[in-house]
């Protein structure tokens, strides 16, 4: 569709800031938007002429292609920068009521339209479909869902707006079967495609109405035999979908010329059939069965290994360390320009005596209010800042300058997190940047212009999965055994009930999360990244001998019924027995009795023996 609103994804990359990590990843969103179309039409097809009988109309081929175009419309600036980070850390700007040393005042925008909680780019994606349609001159109307969309404006002909098909039209004007026309029922099955499940009310984002526990029933395709196409861009049971299979394969080939999952998704494509699924995780539930995408049971590895190999590029290309302190100095830029930088939209096509009035301004952070504003907000936004001529945005400007230099932020620390430092993900970033600058403190004098300042440290915690967070995306999917593949040219009502397959059945990984907890420095200083460096490594040092020693103290803690007597001075006391060997010290009177209780230490004579006669054992043997 040539309109703006698709035209806009020419200017977004798809991956944000990678291509200062891998210089070859500067495909756009468009791009991965005509893949996930192409490949949605492509892999229906399949379907539907494997299994005749599931009734897949060219309407219904066409609205998935649709979704698949136009399911990224929503997308802001440097790709999940703007509905991620950038949003967190306008939260952090609006608390401390500063930002950089910079006074972070929104009073300007109180005029303007608040963002929808929990906003996200699904959310945008929705809005902007509106806004095509509005730019096409149509609108879905609500209370007509079967018949074609309403006229609200010189454009396409409502009755004419349809899959053009020769043989199914005559040479009447304006004639057109009804079959083919898109009507305000097929949009909103586009738009469910995208969200992933039934839509919101009008102000509600899609991520407050999922956890509303909501009993809302599809609208686009009700017949539950129709199910099973909602799980083709977006797949609500296991994640699996043709966003995901395109933005794998091309991303990967940009950045490593690797065509691991571009030849997988052939694969799956020909193994993939429409089966009834039970997909209740819990014995104990009801049955919930669902028409669902299902699978050939030998491609169970196949499967669980395109789920490794997105926790792969999540860790070497989607969370690059390079990558990441790129988006954080992105964020930077833009909370320095928020409180004085503002998205400008008008409507070039009405009166050019347009009062002044009429014309939109919006900051960064509430263009995805209004559709024409988001319109403009795109990679390009930096040109736009530095362009500009107030002495407000000068930080701005000079930060962008900075970052086209490639003077950027520093990682310097990562932790990733582990059973012997778990406590480090409990604390909160301002917590974490307050123990770093307390021993920053401690170990620098007043006058060092060396000393750490809380604007110097970002606390990046992340967290890498393989699609289901800490679960096994591969228990939430269905095969079907090869016996019964015959039973796939049955009528819906009488295909085949595709099971989970067992975990001890295919290879698959100890553990499905990786969480993390970095440190950079935005400072150019040499000296304070070392300090940072320095200081982030003695305080996980001293979380992690504390945690460490209170699992094992908490282990071999005897409770006393009375409170022991001190020991008689003419009486030798004995020295106790540690479980920490790295504690080899000099054997200690036991003489704590804190609160009724008491803790053995180490004894070097004990535990030496014990090792000579390990180490006598080994020799003889």
């Amino acid at each position: 569709m040539n309109t703006p609103q698709v035209q806009r994804l020419r200017q977004l990359k798809q991956l944000g800031t990678s291509d200062f990590t891998y210089i070859n990843t500067t495909h756009t969103r468009f791009e991965h938007s005509l893949g996930v179309m192409s490949f949605a039409g492509t892999y229906l097809e399949a379907i539907a002429k494997r299994q005749p009988r599931l009734n897949i109309t060219t309407k219904d081929i066409v609205c998935v292609k649709i979704a698949g175009l136009l399911h990224d419309l929503g997308h802001g600036p440097y790709s999940h920068v703007y509905d991620g980070t950038f949003r967190k850390q306008l939260k952090l700007a609006k608390e401390k009521g500063e930002w950089l040393g910079q006074k972070f005042d929104t009073k300007n925008d109180c005029k303007c339209p608040d963002p929808m909680d929990g906003w996200a780019h699904e959310d945008g994606s929705l809005m902007m479909i509106d806004a095509m349609l509005k730019h096409l001159g149509l609108e879905i109307d609500e209370s007509n869902l079967d018949e074609p969309l309403k006229q609200v404006g010189n454009g396409i002909n409502a009755k004419q707006f349809c899959i053009w098909n020769r043989e199914d039209s005559n040479d009447e004007v304006g004639y057109m079967p009804n079959e083919l026309v898109l009507t305000s029922r097929d949009w909103i099955f586009i738009k469910e495609c995208i969200a992933g499940g039934p839509l919101p009310p009008l102000g509600v984002s899609l991520e407050k109405f999922k956890d509303s526990s909501s009993t809302a029933k599809m609208i686009g395709r009700p017949d539950v035999h129709k199910e099973f196409l909602y799980d083709i861009v977006s797949n609500r049971h296991s994640g699996l979908d043709v966003d995901k299979m395109d933005y794998l394969a091309r991303d990967t080939i940009r950045a490593h010329g690797s065509n691991c999952i571009a030849d997988l998704m052939s694969k799956l494509t020909e193994k993939s059939f429409v089966c009834w699924g039970n997909m209740s995780s819990d014995e104990d539930e009801p049955d919930d069965m669902h028409m669902i995408i299902a699978y050939d049971s030998k491609m169970v590895q196949n499967l669980m290994s395109f789920f490794e190999q997105r926790y792969k590029e999540h860790q070497r290309l989607y969370t690059h360390p390079k990558t990441q302190k790129t988006n954080y100095e992105i964020c930077d830029i833009f909370l320095l320009a928020e409180p004085y930088f503002r998205i400008i939209s008008m409507n070039d096509e009405d009166d050019d005596d347009e009062p002044a009035d009429s014309i939109i301004k919006l900051s960064i952070s509430r263009a995805m209010c209004n559709p024409d504003t988001y319109l403009e907000l795109t990679d390009t936004v930096l040109d736009k800042i530095i362009n500009t001529e107030t002495i407000e945005l000068k930080p701005a400007r000079r930060l962008i300058k900075k970052l086209r230099s490639h003077e950027k932020y520093v990682k310097c620390g990562d932790i990733i997190i582990t059973s012997e430092i778990e406590n480090l993900w409990d604390m909160t970033e301002d917590e974490i940047v307050a123990e770093i600058l307390k021993l920053s403190d401690e170990d620098m004098t007043d006058n060092d212009s060396t000393n750490l300042s809380s604007d110097d440290i970002i606390v990046d915690k992340g967290k890498i999965h393989h699609g289901m967070k800490d679960k096994n995306p591969v228990d939430f999917m269905r095969f079907l055994p090869k016996q019964h593949h015959m039973k796939l040219l049955n009528h819906p009502e009488d295909l085949p009930i595709a099971i989970p397959i067992q975990g001890d059945r295919y290879r698959k990984p100890d553990k499905f999360i990786q969480k993390s907890v970095r440190v950079y420095c935005r400072s150019t200083s040499v000296e304070k990244q070392n300090q940072l460096t320095k200081c982030y490594k003695e305080f996980t040092d001293n979380l992690r001998s504390q945690q460490t020693q209170d699992s094992q103290f908490g282990l071999f803690e005897v409770e006393e019924e009375y409170a022991r007597p001190p020991p008689s001075p003419n009486t030798a006391t004995l020295p106790s027995v540690s479980q920490t060997p790295e504690k080899y010290g000099t054997p200690k009177p036991d003489n704590r009795n804190n609160g009724g209780k008491r803790r053995y230490d180490d004894s070097l004579s004990l535990f030496s023996n014990v090792k000579k006669m390990s180490k006598a054992v080994s020799t003889n043997r």
